[in-house]
């Protein structure tokens, strides 16, 4: 249970941080995940896979940073990133076994986090604009 807690905060960093790298200095989004990537494998490389949980780490954190490569434009806000990296966390804490020996496991995981997160914001706005309607319609 606690690695899993570890796993997730690390998808969260990863994903928070290169979000916030590329939007905040202008860098090429793959740059920032390059970064990002980079130091936590550098991070948990003297360790070796020495542990069970500790192994699956540099992948939640390349995970992470894929969600953090999300455009301002489809992904309003840290909110949102946030929002995604914390889906990601539990999809990757929850489903990381099944994936094992399958390509494109972290993309894809990290595509339906962020698609998650758009689309909770979007439901959560609609839903939002449609009761105050109801409240005005009922109050006049």
């Amino acid at each position: 249970m606690i690695e899993e807690l570890i796993w997730i905060a690390i998808g969260v960093l990863a994903a928070t941080s290169t979000y916030w790298i590329h939007t905040r200095f202008r860098i090429s989004p793959v740059l920032a995940s390059s970064l990002i990537s980079l130091l936590i494998a550098l991070a948990v490389l003297p360790f070796g896979e020495s542990s069970e949980w500790l192994g699956p780490i540099p992948y939640a954190g390349i995970g992470g940073s894929f969600i953090g490569m999300s455009t301002k434009k489809n992904v309003k806000g840290l909110e949102s990133v946030l929002l995604a990296a914390i889906i990601f966390g539990v999809i990757f804490s929850r489903s990381s076994h099944f994936f094992e020996g399958f390509g494109g496991a972290l993309g894809t995981s990290a595509c339906i986090s962020v698609l998650t997160a758009i689309s909770w914001r979007k439901f959560i706005k609609r839903t939002r604009f449609t009761t105050r309607q109801v409240v005005n319609r009922v109050t006049k």
